[in-house]
């Protein structure tokens, strides 16, 4: 059995264009993740796991190849996928957005969130945060929180979890990802955004089309860069992965 570390829509990509589904088995973060990969007739399994509950998982399920399809930013999961991998004997394959270059006047890079909130509470405008849900809360305290937008998925955890932070409600643009060029564009020009903050998250997760319309607007891109991970095997586009496996 070959286990896919999924929850993205490289994972889906990867399940759609794999031949032998029977043989596959998916594990995601979350229940949406799951819900999003019913299309495809394969086994789901929603958890999030530690190390030592991915080597119990391998040895429960018979897996013979991890292929780790998650978020460029879920160091965690990766790491301990990794080392799971290593102790059970099996091969790690891991599967990475291609990096796009963002070396322009119009964008700025960080290499932590906290960093981006101390650069982020001394500026005048209105700031448009698009890193997810996992970390509003760094951001609850500036002075300038009324200045803030969060853009999040549109479920119900996330918008109280907002809330909760003390965010208003005309704060928060709840939304399903990935947003096309114009349609990032129409959002920055009505809410009359200065500052976009975001993930280099890749093509696959819109990060072109925010930095384009970002530069069209006159918006600084302010972008929290990749964990520098090193993996054992790494592949850069589905079809080499595919070839390969």
């Amino acid at each position: 059995m070959i286990w896919i570390i999924g929850g993205t829509k490289d994972s889906r990509d990867f399940v759609q264009l794999y031949n032998q589904k029977e043989n596959l088995i998916v594990t995601t973060a979350t229940e949406y993740g799951g819900k999003l990969l019913e299309e495809f007739n394969v086994k789901v399994v929603t958890a999030r796991l530690t190390e030592i509950e991915m080597e119990k998982f391998i040895e429960k399920e018979k897996i013979s190849k991890v292929i780790d399809l998650s978020h460029p930013y879920a160091v965690e999961v990766s790491q301990n996928a990794m080392v799971a991998s290593k102790n059970k004997n099996i091969d790690y394959i891991r599967f990475e957005r291609e990096n796009l270059e963002t070396e322009d006047e119009n964008n700025i890079i960080f290499y932590s969130v906290d960093e981006i909130v101390t650069y982020v509470e001394n500026l005048q405008g209105n700031i448009l945060i698009t890193l997810g849900s996992n970390n509003i809360e760094k951001f609850q305290n500036l002075k300038n929180i009324g200045n803030l937008y969060f853009r999040i998925l549109p479920k119900w955890e996330m918008i109280k979890k907002a809330e909760d932070c003390g965010i208003l409600p005309k704060n928060i643009v709840a939304m399903q990802g990935p947003f096309t060029y114009d349609m990032n564009l129409a959002m920055l020009k009505q809410l009359n955004i200065k500052y976009m903050v975001s993930k280099k998250g890749g093509n696959t997760g819109g990060e072109r089309e925010k930095i384009e319309a970002a530069k069209a607007n006159n918006t600084l891109s302010i972008l929290l860069d990749r964990p520098k991970i090193k993996y054992p095997k790494v592949y850069f586009k589905i079809d080499d992965l595919l070839k390969n496996i």
